[in-house]
């Protein structure tokens, strides 16, 4: 097997990135060194022909193969003509001196392809995939314990819904926490509440939760709040929609008997996120959900062929349910 030539796939791109700078530093390669190629818009020779050439005054170069779904059997929106056996003849006679990544943002690999058959035989494949609630919780609490600092149940439980299971924003995260915790012996969840962010998402979800209990005040100084900090209204919208969508299909789920889990399942969602899925779906009765659909898709309509101000459509929409 070759330890010059790499193969990084899989969903989470942070996970991607990392591992592609960990080599850059293993090898030492400086930046006059480092070359990046994007398949989705130049032909995949060009990275190949410049990984067989010498370093400029050094003992590494890296070239870096970017969104290669060459290995996959996905198609990009354009698709340029690619030479695979330029590749496979590389990959037959590779340079000493050129450390090759490949980074694939897609789930799985094409194991027919004649590519990832030849890549699989002498480069190292890696997954990058983001770590499961489980993984999470265990990351978390071991970086907590290494500075003596435990967390309640609750607090863990609302961190990880503020991530998502996005590991770049549990990695930046964690650093604010670590930073903010110095001087604590235990995390709680006001210090959660306080420290980490909620994204748009998550304020999106709480204007619909304020609106389901009829609370327009609260859920209209929530939309303003994300107006003020330059989120985009047609964004919002777009949420809201999704939300109230996604409750609609909640509630045909419980129609037929489906649990929490099945939810969880169905939506791959975290538990935490499923209990209030759930909670939301059993807090509102079918026909308010599809009434409070129809006056977003019409404001929506309205916005978009000019007959109404996006904010003001908004606004009217928080303040009418």
């Amino acid at each position: 097997m070759s330890n010059l030539m790499y193969v990084f796939y899989g969903n989470d791109s942070f996970i991607m990135k990392s591992k592609t700078n960990q080599l850059i530093k293993k090898y030492a390669i400086d930046e006059f060194n480092i070359a990046y190629y994007d398949v989705e818009e130049q032909e995949i020779e060009e990275a190949i022909n410049d990984a067989s050439t010498m370093p400029f005054m050094a003992d590494k170069k890296a070239v870096i193969i970017k969104n290669c779904y060459l290995l996959t059997s996905s198609k990009p929106k354009k698709e340029l003509p690619q030479n695979i056996d330029a590749v496979l003849r590389y990959i037959n006679q590779p340079s000493s001196d050129t450390v090759l990544i490949i980074q694939v943002p897609y789930p799985t690999l094409d194991e027919r392809k004649a590519l990832t058959k030849a890549l699989k035989r002498v480069a190292t494949i890696e997954q990058c995939e983001p770590m499961d609630e489980t993984d999470a919780s265990g990351w978390i609490r071991r970086q907590l314990g290494k500075k003596n600092i435990k967390i309640n149940g609750d607090a863990l439980d609302e961190f990880l819904k503020r991530i998502e299971g996005k590991t770049e924003v549990l990695v930046s995260e964690m650093t604010k926490l670590l930073l903010y915790a110095e001087d604590k012996d235990t995390i709680d969840l006001k210090t959660i509440h306080t420290i980490i962010t909620k994204n748009v998402e998550d304020n999106v979800y709480e204007i619909t939760n304020q609106l389901l209990v009829r609370n327009q005040e609260k859920a209209l100084e929530i939309y303003k709040d994300l107006v003020m900090h330059s989120e985009d209204p047609l964004r919002i919208l777009g949420i809201l929609v999704n939300k109230y969508r996604e409750i609609f299909h909640v509630k045909q789920l419980l129609a037929e008997g489906k649990k929490q889990a099945d939810i969880q399942s169905y939506f791959n969602a975290s538990r935490g996120r499923a209990y209030y899925m759930l909670k939301n779906a059993n807090a509102v009765d079918l026909e308010t959900v599809k009434s409070h659909l129809k006056k977003l898709e019409t404001i929506d309509y309205q916005i978009k062929t000019g007959q109404i101000d996006k904010n003001l459509g908004i606004e009217l929409f928080i303040l009418g349910v």
